[in-house]
C-alpha cells in the first residue's frame, strides 16, 4: 500500500499539469474564435462600403444623362455617345456593362422612332420581340456600342412583365430603382452570369413631375444601366483577406435561387465554411445580402490561433514535471522526509496554486477573510510595491483606479455573501511606474464556517492591457477611414444624429458641409494613386486645422469630405469656416517632389432652415455642392429656401 501511495504525488502532478494545459488551451481557442469573428466582421464592413460607394457612383452617371436631357430637351445619338465617352469607364468602372437610352413609344410613334434610329446609324434597327402592345420601351441606343451590347438594341423592355414593373416603379417614384436578379438578354445559356438593371426616369423639359400622375404625363423615357454581377465585384478596389469567399444574394434571404455572386473558391479558399458574417445593404431601394464565408485557410493564418502551440507546450511541460516528480518521489528516504515536511507547509496554499495553474494568471492572492490577512505571489507584490510578509486587502484597493473602486467592492461583497460563485472583473491598477494598466481578476471563496461566513478566498490576477488595446484598435478601424484617420460614414452619421438631437432640445443651429475636391482625378491619372493618397492625407490635415475640437471632419468617399459644425451661431459663422477650408485647400501641395494645385467646391446647409432631419439636411448640402461645381468650382454654395445661394470666391 505504501508503495502505491508513493506514486500518488507523481499522479497528482501529472493530472494537475494536464488540466492546467487543457484550460489554457480552451481559453486560447475561445479568444481566437472571438478575434477571428471580429476580423471577419471588419472585412464585411469594408466589402459592403466599397459596394455602396461604387453603386452610388453609377447612379450619379445615370443622373448625368437625366440632367443632360433636362438641359437640352432631347438627347441625340452623338450627344449621348460623347457623354458616355466623357465618363471614361475604364478599369475603375469596369463593373458596368453599358448605359442604355430607352424612350417611351406609343404605337403611332414607331415610324418616327425607326427614322431616329436610322439617323443615328442603326440601319437595321427594329423593335423586338414582335407583337402589339399599348406602349413600347425599346433600347434605342446602348453605349459603348460593341460586343454584347449591340445584340440588345431594339429589345422592348415592356415585353417582359418583370422589367415593365421595374420601369413603372421608377416612373412613378422619380428615383433610381434597382431590379432583382435577372438573366440579361445577351447572355448565352451556358456562360450566363446573374445580372441586374438600374433604371432612372427621364421627363420632358418644362413639364411638372412632382406627383405620380404628373410624372406619368411628363415621362419621356428612361436611362438604364446594365450590370453583370461578376464583372461588378471584380472591378472593386481592395483585396480581401486570404481564405474569405464573398457571396451576394438578391433580397434578404440567402438561397441558391437568389444568389447573385459567389467568389472563387480556388487558391486556398476551398473547403467548408468555418464561420460566416452577413449584412444587408440597400441600393436604390433594393436589398442585397452580402455574406463573407471564412474557410480553414482564413483560420489557419499564422498568428491567429496559438492554441495548438499552447497545447503541445503544456503537454511537454506536463511530461517534464511528471518525470521530475517521479525522481523526487524515488529519492532517498531523507529527501522524502524533507519533501513531506515541505508538503505539510504548502498544503495550506495548495488550493491557491491549483487555482493559479487553472487560471493561468500572472499574480496569485490568498485572503484569510476572518483574520483580514492577504498573501500575494512575488509577481503581484512587485506590481503593488508590497514588501515581504502578510498584508491586508487595503494594499490592493489603494492601487485601484478611483472610478473602478466602488464597482470592485460591490463584486467582492457579492462573492463573499454567496450571491456570486466566482468573483470576476476587469479594472485598472496603478503600476509602480505610475501608469494605469487593465487587470483581469478572478477569485472564489474556498471555505466557509457552519453558518456560511466566508473564511478564505483565493484568486489570480492577469494583465489584459494588450487585449484591451487590441479591442480598442478594432473599434477604431471600424469607425475611421484607414487612409486619413478621419471618421468614416458610420461614425459621422452617429455624430450628426447626436448633434441634431441636441440642437432640437436647445434650439440651436447645426451646419453641414459637403466638400468635393476639384481636379483630383487628374492628379491620380498623372502622378498615380500613391501621390493621390498622400494628397488626401494632407487635405485631411488642413481641414482638421480649420475647425474646432467639437467639430467633425469625415471622409465618406474617394475625394468627398463632410464637415459637421454643431451649435453654430448663424450661417455667417458657417460660411466663415467654409471659406477658411476653401482658402486652405487652394494653397500649393508639395508632395513627392511635385507641386500640386487643387481646389474645393463646398455646399452648406443649416439646421433647421434647410432640413429638419439628417437625410434632408445631407441632400440639400449635397445639392449645394453640386451647384458649386456647376458654377465653376472653387467656390461655396449655401442652400436657401429650396435654391442654392452663391458666395463669392
Amino acid at each position: 500500500m505504501r508503495r502505491y501511495l508513493s506514486h500518488l504525488p507523481t499522479l497528482i502532478v501529472f493530472l494537475a499539469s494536464v488540466l492546467a494545459t487543457l484550460l489554457a488551451w480552451q481559453h486560447e481557442k475561445t479568444v481566437a474564435v472571438r478575434d477571428l469573428q471580429s476580423a471577419l466582421d471588419y472585412q464585411l464592413r469594408q466589402t459592403t462600403s466599397r459596394i455602396e460607394q461604387r453603386m452610388a457612383a453609377y447612379e450619379q452617371m445615370l443622373r448625368g444623362v437625366q440632367g443632360l436631357f433636362a438641359a437640352t430637351g432631347e438627347i441625340g445619338h452623338d450627344a449621348f455617345s460623347r457623354y458616355v465617352d466623357a465618363l471614361q469607364l475604364g478599369a475603375d468602372f469596369a463593373g458596368i456593362q453599358g448605359i442604355g437610352l430607352v424612350p417611351l413609344v406609343r404605337p403611332g410613334g414607331m415610324a418616327a422612332l425607326n427614322q431616329r434610329a436610322r439617323a443615328g446609324g442603326l440601319s437595321q434597327f427594329h423593335v423586338w420581340p414582335d407583337g402589339e402592345r399599348e406602349f413600347y420601351a425599346p433600347f434605342l441606343q446602348i453605349e459603348p456600342p460593341f460586343g454584347r451590347n449591340l445584340s440588345t438594341v431594339g429589345f422592348d423592355l415592356f415585353s417582359d412583365p418583370e422589367r415593365r414593373t421595374l420601369m413603372e416603379q421608377a416612373r412613378d417614384s422619380g428615383n433610381a430603382v434597382l431590379s432583382g436578379r435577372l438573366r440579361l438578354g445577351f447572355e448565352e445559356a451556358l456562360a450566363a452570369q446573374p445580372g441586374f438593371l438600374m433604371v432612372l426616369p427621364v421627363y420632358r423639359t418644362g413639364q411638372r413631375h412632382d406627383s405620380p400622375e404628373t410624372r406619368r404625363a411628363a415621362l419621356a423615357g428612361w436611362v438604364v444601366g446594365i450590370f453583370r454581377m461578376g464583372d461588378l465585384i471584380a472591378s472593386l478596389y481592395g483585396e480581401g483577406a486570404e481564405g474569405i469567399v464573398t457571396e451576394i444574394s438578391d433580397g434578404t434571404r440567402v438561397t441558391p435561387e437568389s444568389r447573385l455572386f459567389l467568389g472563387d473558391m480556388a487558391d486556398g479558399n476551398s473547403g467548408p465554411w468555418v464561420r460566416s458574417a452577413e449584412e444587408i445593404v440597400v441600393i436604390a431601394g433594393h436589398s442585397w445580402t452580402v455574406t463573407l464565408h471564412a474557410t480553414k485557410a482564413f483560420d489557419n493564418h499564422p498568428g491567429r490561433d496559438m492554441s495548438v502551440l499552447i497545447l503541445l507546450t503544456g503537454l511537454s511541460l506536463s511530461v517534464l514535471l511528471t518525470v521530475v516528480a517521479r525522481q523526487m518521489a524515488t529519492a532517498r528516504e531523507r529527501a522524502r522526509e524533507i519533501a513531506e515536511e515541505m508538503t505539510r507547509e504548502l498544503k495550506e496554499s495548495e488550493a491557491c496554486w491549483r487555482f493559479a495553474l487553472e487560471g493561468a494568471g500572472d499574480g496569485v492572492w490568498d485572503w484569510h477573510v476572518e483574520k483580514g490577512e492577504i498573501r500575494y505571489s512575488h509577481r503581484w507584490k512587485a506590481i503593488l510595491g508590497s514588501g515581504d510578509g502578510v498584508d491586508d486587502v487595503r494594499s490592493w484597493t489603494s492601487h485601484i483606479h478611483p472610478e473602478d473602486l466602488a464597482e470592485e467592492r460591490n463584486r467582492f461583497e457579492a462573492c463573499l455573501a454567496g450571491h456570486a460563485t466566482i468573483y470576476h472583473s476587469e479594472h485598472r491598477i496603478r503600476w509602480p511606474d505610475g501608469s494605469w494598466r487593465w487587470m483581469e481578476a478572478r477569485g472564489m471563496v474556498v471555505s466557509r464556517d457552519g453558518l456560511g461566513v466566508p473564511l478564505r478566498m483565493i484568486g489570480t490576477v492577469s494583465d489584459v492591457s494588450e487585449r484591451r488595446e487590441t479591442e480598442d484598435r478594432i473599434r477604431h478601424l471600424a469607425q475611421h477611414d484607414p487612409l486619413t484617420g478621419l471618421p468614416n460614414r458610420a461614425l459621422f452619421s452617429d455624430r450628426l444624429q447626436t448633434a441634431l438631437s441636441r440642437a432640437r432640445r436647445n434650439a440651436e443651429h447645426v451646419a453641414l458641409m459637403f466638400v468635393d475636391l476639384d481636379r483630383f482625378k487628374p492628379v491620380n491619372d498623372t502622378h498615380g494613386h500613391g501621390v493621390g493618397d498622400l494628397l488626401l492625407k494632407e487635405v485631411a490635415d488642413r481641414m482638421r486645422g480649420c475647425v474646432r475640437d467639437s467639430d467633425t471632419v469625415a471622409r465618406i468617399g474617394g475625394d468627398e469630405f463632410v464637415v459637421l459644425l454643431p451649435a453654430v451661431g448663424s450661417s455667417a459663422d458657417a460660411l466663415q469656416v467654409a471659406e477658411k477650408i476653401r482658402a486652405a485647400l487652394c494653397h500649393d501641395f508639395l508632395l513627392a517632389g511635385e507641386r500640386l494645385l487643387i481646389s474645393a467646391s463646398i455646399g452648406v446647409a443649416l439646421f433647421p432652415e434647410n432640413g429638419v432631419d439628417a437625410i434632408e439636411l445631407s441632400k440639400n448640402a449635397d445639392d449645394a455642392m453640386y451647384r458649386a461645381k456647376q458654377q465653376g468650382r472653387n467656390r461655396i454654395q449655401v442652400f436657401r429656401d429650396g435654391i442654392t445661394g452663391e458666395t463669392p470666391d
